[in-house]
């Protein structure tokens, strides 16, 4: 195989690829959309029979944390490979404070939430090289000057594979916040 030059990528392999991403890079193919919500009867968003209107969207970029490049490694490397992001949190810590090295929020404001849907389209479809994560954090969870968020692969013991932070998204108690973080290897 010939080597690969990606900007701050350079190997002989894809894995080589994973690995060598310059610390606390923000990767074009990983980003998050956040739509926050506020309650709101002539809303266009209905959840447990409430209407919400669509208050602030943004999209951001993320960072790979280093232990999200080695769990991507090994998912290449082992078919038996069970570890998989299965949360989300959120949190009020100041943007810029982290780097691919971090495992943690710095400030996180709510246990972490189960993710509601994890996507990955079949091998050979038109679009088969993303992944797609979306999470709701519902009236009463995460409330606050949100800032900051990563996905995990446990509710509590679990390590962060990406984060993001963003300019301040203020979500009420009565709120709702949905994330949806879409990864993107290479392309199709």
């Amino acid at each position: 195989m010939d080597a690969v030059d990606k900007g701050n990528v350079s190997d002989n392999s894809f894995i080589g690829m994973i690995k060598r991403i310059e610390d606390g890079a923000q990767i074009e193919g990983l980003v998050a959309s956040i739509k926050h919500y506020t309650p709101d009867d002539e809303g266009d968003f209905e959840y447990e029979c409430k209407k919400y209107a669509l208050k602030d969207e943004k999209t951001v970029k993320n960072t790979l944390c280093d232990k999200g490049n080695a769990l991507a490694a090994q998912r290449f490397m082992n078919d038996a490979e069970t570890v998989k992001a299965t949360h989300m949190s959120v949190g009020t810590g100041a943007p810029g404070g982290k780097s691919s090295a971090s495992t943690e929020l710095t400030d996180p404001v709510a246990p972490r939430v189960v993710m509601d849907s994890i996507t990955c389209p079949a091998s050979g479809d038109p679009v088969d090289n993303v992944v797609v994560y979306v999470c709701t954090f519902l009236a009463g969870v995460g409330t606050g000057s949100l800032k900051e968020a990563g996905i995990f692969t446990h509710l509590t013991t679990g390590f962060m594979i990406c984060y993001t932070d963003f300019g301040v998204v203020t979500k009420a108690p009565a709120d709702i916040v949905v994330f949806t973080w879409t990864i993107t290897f290479g392309t199709s």
